[in-house]
């Protein structure tokens, strides 16, 4: 349900993967809602620039990614920054509300940004919108709860929008007049939320007036039907509590989150169960990543950045040059940016059914390739 998401950000790991390295990863609070903010967040980044000079980055690179983490983020709330920079080019540059991962300061021969998209794992693209029977307001997130990119509003006929208290011949005619408005309005709403949902929009959360919500409800396709959300809270009237209806939308996202990895960790329980197409542990993964053969990684970040890879075990791993002769890479590095590289998706979870931390589904099962080259040979 969130594919549109991870192929964006699977796309941005293979780019920064393809460099040759080495890479300079910083991920850092950089929230200004706390006093002296910039003082802090300035002592902070001297404090990791020591750290990072003696680990190896060249000051100029430092210097390079350090403009970016000083620069207002324009976020409000608690904010992280993800910066990634290679031979003195930032290649990455991405801010994070709401940050739960652990910072991350690494100079090395793999970016490190497991904890980024650790905290990305918890966001996704939404479709809010607050109705009434007038129209609605339009909010379009890449990524929940950073800003909407995109905000519009639709304002219908109001024309008899309001039922009024009239009696006599006109009673009825009146009635069904408003009767008709309402529908109106709600199916032009109707038409902009499939026109989003047909981009592939995976979430729309409809809030404000209970009988416009059931006309549009009434009014979008099926396909839009089975990805929206109602609630009680939040609307276009004065008065509306955005705190209530952001926090409603927040329990939203992460029922659709928390669907999408169980939907994954069954599938994986599945086909491990018979045999079929599904790789437990990190060898048996780095080994059919080197086939191309992954399609979802089961990633536990905990777990895996514990545990060591060297590339000499593991002929043709799509790595960048300067970790390919390496005995000693992070395995969650290492198995982010062999999967961003053979375009697997990487899927963050709790635990990853193996005690490495690694697991994956798979493209095709051994049997069903063992079965494809003997027809062919024979």
């Amino acid at each position: 349900m969130i594919q549109q998401q991870s192929n964006s950000i699977t796309s941005t790991v293979s780019v920064i993967c393809s460099r040759p390295g080495p890479f300079l990863s910083v991920y850092i609070d950089v929230s200004r809602d706390v006093d002296e903010a910039e003082h802090r967040i300035g002592v902070r980044w001297r404090s990791a620039r020591e750290e990072l000079h003696r680990a190896g980055a060249p000051a100029s690179l430092l210097d390079l990614v350090g403009e970016r983490v000083l620069d207002p983020s324009g976020a409000g709330g608690r904010v992280a920054r993800m910066v990634v920079a290679a031979d003195d080019e930032i290649l990455l540059d991405e801010v994070t509300l709401r940050p739960r991962a652990q910072e991350a300061l690494t100079w090395g021969p793999l970016p490190d940004v497991t904890g980024w998209l650790s905290d990305r794992s918890t966001t996704m693209p939404v479709l809010v919108v607050l109705a009434d029977r007038e129209g609605a307001d339009f909010e379009l997130y890449d990524a929940w709860p950073e800003p909407p990119v995109v905000t519009d509003s639709f304002h219908g006929d109001d024309l008899h929008v309001k039922k009024v208290a009239v009696g006599g011949w006109a009673h009825k005619q009146y009635q069904r007049r408003s009767e008709w408005t309402w529908r109106r309005n709600a199916e032009e709403v109707a038409a902009e939320i499939d026109r989003h949902v047909d981009d592939g929009v995976p979430l729309v959360v409809v809030a404000g007036d209970l009988r416009a919500q059931g006309e549009i409800r009434h009014a979008v396709s099926e396909k839009a039907r089975e990805i929206l959300v109602e609630l009680e809270t939040g609307g276009r009237a004065a008065g509306s509590s955005r705190d209530a209806l952001d926090q409603a939308i927040d329990h939203a996202v992460g029922d659709v989150v928390v669907t999408d990895r169980l939907r994954t960790l069954n599938e994986l329980e599945e086909q491990a169960g018979r045999g079929g197409a599904a790789a437990v542990g990190l060898r048996e993964v780095l080994g059919k990543l080197t086939l191309g053969q992954v399609r979802t990684v089961l990633l536990s970040p905990d777990e895996a950045s514990t545990q060591i890879v060297a590339t000499r075990d593991y002929p043709g791993l799509p790595l960048p040059t300067e970790a390919q002769n390496s005995d000693e890479l992070r395995a969650d590095l290492a198995v982010v940016c062999a999967a961003a590289a053979t375009d697997a998706e990487v899927a963050i979870v709790p635990r990853a059914k193996s005690g490495d931390g690694v697991s994956a589904v798979l493209r095709w099962d051994d049997q069903r390739s063992g079965s494809a080259v003997t027809g062919e040979l024979e």
